[in-house]
């Protein structure tokens, strides 16, 4: 539903991207006619080709075709068409691409006088109030509304919602409150009406009854976009009402949006309230806000934090670790020097960190449980020696912290009694020790502090044995004694870990670190057992940074020591049973240098395959629920948000839904326009499995078949290609391939092109305004953060430093990629590190994390673009040059004596 605010370019964005998506998606089935589709262009469970002839009478309309008896019905994705795609409306649709509102919503209501049926009817009358609306006309709209509410349907509900909103907007409280009331309370929108009762019970005074629906709203979980401005609302509602509880409250609803609204949007006008309710407010009431007992304070910190206000949040933790109650172990001052560790580490302040984190684990307390159930190899290294720390890659021990997503109001637990969160006796251990000592070790592995790091790692490995930490404590402490030199340590403590971890999820890691200890050195009969372990433990993993690694890598280890058969048949499995994953692409182009013919017959027996699948259909119980119609219909009409969320109420966020639904909903998202949300459900599929969650790639799913026949479909959605001329116009002028900028933009923005990183990155390819500013010069673009929010900016600036990194490495343009993220400085130093490195393990020991995931995920991606668009013939990601540079490795060997 537009609102009548600055947000309603939003809807107007979703409308004329919903529109413009039927050509994105013009390589699907949907909307082709079934004379031209074949098993290359036909989405997954598509029906196949119908044979020629005579035309058949037309099929009732919908996707949704219901089944024998006894069955269930059935989606065909084929049948489903936008309100605007109907050909009656083309004139409408022209004007909706321009933007012309107004004179769409005229041409819309002529279209609306000729005779139509009841169902065309009601579709076509909900897009003109919604078209009304987007004119900045509220009450022209909410008549629309309401005469679509009439007319029945499935989106009835939805009419009278939005005729309540916008009748509210425009002053019309009552009008608003009688429509609200008609709202069913089964519709995904309902808990939404509290928002607009309270809104209109507030203009008609009724502060009392306003602010019982306002509380009840705000204790849902919202998008900081909708509970902001909601509660910064019921605030400044309260104060128009004076009285010391209604103050008070406003006080609170402030202080909310302060510490957790993400980054601090909407802080200051929240400071104001604040100030404002204090100012009248007795000493006596006024003295607790100002003076906040410890567990406030702590409870502000750990909001702030979340809420990734990290300097606001180190200024909380200088009074807390001052207090009294911090100074000896509780559970209390544990928590408060530990949220000043992960402060001071999100600043960037890591040798502050590490140290705030050791007197962490100091206020923790001793552990409750004695080290007598530790494994033998963890007790082994809990003393390392107190060498020297050898220098290692920044960043390689941990990943940083992920980015906490900002609490929506009401989402948290309330702060803890002053006595429960500072009474913990003294001397007891606090819950959180062991993630205080896993955190402490990886703060050290960030400056290079290895034994200190080891010993932390030991420390949580001898107290905690059980934990789901241990393992990984492990992992790294293992990595962290190797870069002390510690070879044998290392060596014994990963070779034991599938035995003392034997349900732990970082054990195919550890030995994969192992087997890659010895490819450095040239071990690489030395790599085959760990590797033959891991293979034998995980046969199929699936996250998109592993799938394939263990087989791909035992295959090199075979052709090195001189099995180059078993060695092939390895590759060739890589190829078979990972499609278009890295190490699929590595594979390739490694099989390709050994036998070019044997790696074109690999790809292309893989392919025949999947052609030949059967063909299954789309049925399911659930596609004749009413939240699904309501969802098809609001697809149609270009609502994504409110398509999305009827599609939850079947499962399809908590990803509960079965696959079928979650096939549908990706399909009735992209055509409602709402890209990333529609690939987002197929990208899960790359993730580790949750457990009680629908995971996609199931053992006969997508990832496990190229884009061919149809599974083409599922790819499709998952890779999709927007602003298709733009980025054709831009990456010719560039000199690029088109796949790698659309690789680029899948990874970095999900095609988004409003969003922001928390790194001031902008827009489609996450340009951050220095680059931009360097970029712009020479064509004459402007370079703003407003400016890198549009496509066509975005997108040439993006292109243009693409070219110019490519340039930059022009003997493997593929380090144009890992440069794009770590700047092209990085990749240079790391080649000057490892001149002689094959290109598969000089990206495995990229220093930066971030980095080398990166690297992994717009790879695969390049591979699925070039092989899924760009033809037959195998692109850049599947001709990787097997070294790292070859230019550089052909200099040291000329060099050599």
């Amino acid at each position: 539903m537009p609102r009548l605010d600055a947000r309603s370019g939003a809807a107007a964005l979703a409308l004329a991207a919903a529109l413009a998506l039927t050509a994105a998606l013009g390589a699907s089935c949907a909307g082709t006619p079934p004379a031209e589709r074949g098993a290359t262009t036909c989405p997954p469970r598509c029906p196949p080709p119908a044979p020629q002839q005579a035309p058949s009478p037309a099929a009732p309309p919908g996707p949704v075709v219901s089944g024998a008896p006894g069955e269930a019905p059935v989606f065909d994705p084929e049948r489903l068409t936008l309100v605007l795609g109907d050909p009656r409306l083309a004139a409408v649709q022209k004007l909706v691409e321009q933007e012309a509102y107004a004179s769409a919503a005229a041409a819309m209501a002529q279209a609306l006088a000729a005779p139509l049926s009841p169902a065309d009817a009601a579709s076509f009358r909900y897009q003109l109030a919604r078209l009304r609306a987007l004119a900045g006309d509220p009450v022209g709209a909410a008549r629309e509304y309401d005469a679509a509410a009439a007319a029945g349907g499935p989106l009835a509900d939805h009419a009278r919602f939005a005729a309540a909103d916008l009748l509210a907007r425009a002053g019309q409280p009552d009008a608003a409150l009688e429509r609200a009331r008609a709202v069913a309370s089964d519709v995904a929108i309902a808990d939404e009406l509290d928002r607009i009762v309270a809104g209109a019970l507030a203009d008609k005074g009724d502060i009392e009854g306003a602010a019982a629906r306002w509380r009840v709203y705000l204790a849902r979980s919202w998008p900081a976009s909708t509970w902001v401005p909601e509660a910064l609302r019921f605030a400044r509602a309260l104060l128009r009402h004076p009285g010391e509880d209604h103050a008070e409250e406003a006080i609170r609803i402030a202080r909310r949006v302060i510490d957790e609204a993400p980054g601090g949007a909407g802080a200051g006008e929240a400071k104001e309230i604040q100030d404002q309710a204090l100012s009248t407010l007795p000493f006596a009431r006024r003295k607790p806000f100002l003076d906040p007992g410890p567990a406030d304070l702590l409870a502000r910190a750990r909001a702030l934090l979340a809420s990734r206000q990290d300097k606001e949040a180190l200024a909380v933790t200088d009074a807390l670790v001052a207090l009294p109650e911090a100074q000896a172990p509780s559970a209390f001052a544990c928590d408060a020097f530990a949220a000043r560790g992960e402060a001071l580490g999100r600043l960037r302040r890591r040798a502050e960190a590490a140290d705030v984190l050791g007197t962490a684990i100091e206020r923790c307390g001793p552990a409750a449980a004695a080290a007598s159930a530790a494994p033998a190899a963890a007790v082994a290294s809990a003393a390392p020696p107190a060498a020297a720390s050898s220098a290692a890659p920044a960043g390689s021990a941990a990943p940083p912290a992920a980015a906490s997503s900002a609490a929506p109001a009401g989402s948290a637990a309330p702060p803890a009694t002053a006595t429960s969160a500072v009474a913990a006796g003294a001397g007891a251990p606090a819950p959180r020790r062991p993630e205080t000592l896993y955190n402490a070790g990886r703060a050290s592995l960030r400056v290079d502090r290895h034994a200190e790091a080891a010993a932390r790692f030991a420390l949580l490995e001898k107290e905690y044995p059980d934990h789901r930490l241990a393992d990984d404590a492990r992992y790294l402490g293992a990595r962290a004694l190797l870069s002390l030199g510690d070879q044998a340590q290392f060596v014994q403590l990963l070779t034991a870990m599938p035995d003392d971890y034997p349900s732990g999820d970082m054990v195919a890691d550890g030995l994969f670190e192992l087997a890659l200890f010895e490819m450095e050195r040239d071990s690489w009969a030395g790599a085959v057992r760990p590797l033959e372990r891991a293979l034998a433990r995980f046969p199929h993993e699936r996250a998109y940074h592993a799938a394939g690694r263990l087989p791909y890598y035992l295959g090199r280890a075979h052709i090195e020591t001189g099995s180059p058969d078993k060695g092939k048949a390895l590759l060739e499995q890589v190829i078979r049973d990972y499609p278009l994953s890295f190490y699929m692409a590595l594979a390739h182009a490694r099989l390709a240098e050994l036998d070019p013919s044997a790696a074109q017959r690999a790809l292309s027996a893989a392919m025949d395959r999947d052609a030949s699948a059967p063909y299954t259909e789309l049925r399911s119980p659930a596609f004749a629920h009413p939240a699904f119609a309501r969802a098809v219909e609001l697809a149609r009409q270009g609502e994504a948000r409110l398509a999305r969320r009827e599609l939850d109420l079947l499962g399809v966020g908590g990803r509960t839904a079965p696959r079928e639904v979650m096939w549908a909903s990706a399909f009735l998202l992209a055509r409602a326009g709402a890209l990333p949300q529609s690939y987002s459900i197929l990208r899960t599929a790359m993730a580790a499995p949750a457990d009680g969650r629908v995971e996609l790639a199931g053992n006969v799913e997508w990832l496990d078949h190229y884009p061919v026949g149809r599974w083409r479909g599922a790819w499709e959605l998952a890779y999709p290609r927007p602003f298709g001329g733009l980025v054709a116009a831009e990456t010719k002028r560039s000199g690029i391939p088109e796949a790698l900028a659309y690789a680029i933009m899948r990874e970095e923005s999900a095609f988004d092109p409003k969003v922001a990183s928390p790194a001031q990155a902008f827009g489609l390819m996450q340009l951050i305004v220095p680059t931009a500013k360097r970029m712009a010069k020479p064509l004459g673009l402007p370079w703003s953060a407003e400016a890198l929010r549009r496509p066509e900016i975005n997108v040439a600036l993006g292109c243009r430093y693409l070219s110019v990194l490519r340039g930059q490495f022009s003997d493997n343009p593929l380090l144009a990629i890992p440069a794009y993220n770590a700047g092209g400085g990085a990749p240079k130093r790391w080649i000057a590190e490892r001149p002689s490195q094959s290109f598969d393990l000089w990206v495995e020991r990229i220093p930066y994390e971030e980095t080398r995931l990166y690297t992994k995920r717009v790879m695969t991606s390049l591979a699925v673009y070039e092989l899924l668009y760009a033809g037959a013939q195998p692109g850049e990601a599947l001709r990787t040059p097997l070294p790292a540079s070859p230019a550089a490795r052909s200099a040291v060997a000329n060099a050599a004596p």
